[in-house]
């Protein structure tokens, strides 16, 4: 048996969250990715540094709303942008692929993002969920 792409979504929107595991299980494709979902970062960080569950690739959202948290959706996307800089800057962690999964399309999103190392940008609800299928299929294309 071959081992499982693990997955990790960071999304704070809980019909997202349910969204993205069905649309595997639904493809039939539980036998190829093993999905998490988490609402924060602070939950992310503690999957991505954990052996067991440390992912193969992170889809991720910009917009991440805490509960109580008052923050301006500038605060929310630098926290976001400086989650994928930390990453892509440990060697340990470098490797795993980041996914920008976003309502948000303006550019300067993008272009930040790819500097700071994300391996793509998919736009939430412009996909359908063989787009997204397909998508993870060809990110993970040498793996397989």
């Amino acid at each position: 048996m071959m081992k499982k792409i693990k997955i990790l979504l960071i999304d704070s929107d809980e019909m997202t969250r349910i969204y993205f595991r069905d649309v595997f299980w639904v493809h039939g494709r539980s036998d190829a990715y093993e999905i998490t979902v988490v609402s924060s970062l602070d939950e992310a960080e503690k999957k991505i540094v954990d052996k067991e569950t440390k992912p193969d690739t992170i889809f991720l959202d910009v917009m991440m709303v805490s509960r109580g948290e008052r923050s301006s959706s500038d605060e929310q996307i630098k926290k976001t942008l400086s989650f994928i800089e930390r990453i892509k800057k440990d060697k340990d962690l470098s490797s795993i692929k980041i996914i920008i999964f976003s309502n948000k399309k303006e550019e300067s999103i993008k272009e930040e993002a790819s500097k700071l190392g994300a391996d793509g940008f998919l736009t939430k609800g412009e996909l359908m969920p063989k787009e997204i299928i397909d998508f993870t299929d060809k990110i993970h294309e040498h793996n397989n």
